[in-house]
């Protein structure tokens, strides 16, 4: 088994399931688990559930630490027009609809410019399929 300094975290995978420890070990190990091995843990309970958190928690730790960082996002939408018509988008508009819009190219830039402002990490242009 792989050892880890979490005193806890080895003494919960050393009683649980040996299957569910075997995964555990291997991500521990820094190796890859298979896609049926991640399901496996998907679908584990009790125990077995407790340590795969601690373990994507030891993960998360060995790899990014503790520091939480954000982006400061702004995303701007320079048309709702959208010949797509996706069933889950409640967003986009035909061409020919009132609520329709395409924002002009110095509003586009305005807004990149206000994102600037404020400190933004991340602009996103971004909009519908309109017509040709």
């Amino acid at each position: 088994m792989y050892q880890i300094e979490n005193l806890e975290l080895n003494k919960l995978i050393s009683n649980i399931d040996k299957s569910i420890a075997q995964i555990l070990d291997i991500a521990l190990s820094g190796k890859d688990i298979t896609p049926d091995q991640a399901f496996e843990l998907l679908e584990s309970k009790g125990l077995e559930y407790q340590a795969t958190l601690m373990v994507a928690d030891e993960l998360r730790k060995r790899t990014v630490g503790d520091i939480v960082t954000y982006v400061v996002n702004r995303n701007i939408n320079f048309t709702n027009v959208c010949v797509k018509r996706c069933g889950f988008c409640a967003f986009s508009r035909d061409h020919r609809e009132e609520q329709g819009y395409f924002l002009p190219t110095e509003m586009i830039v305005e807004k990149a410019r206000q994102a600037y402002k404020y400190a933004a990490t991340e602009v996103c242009v971004q909009a519908g399929f309109p017509h040709k």
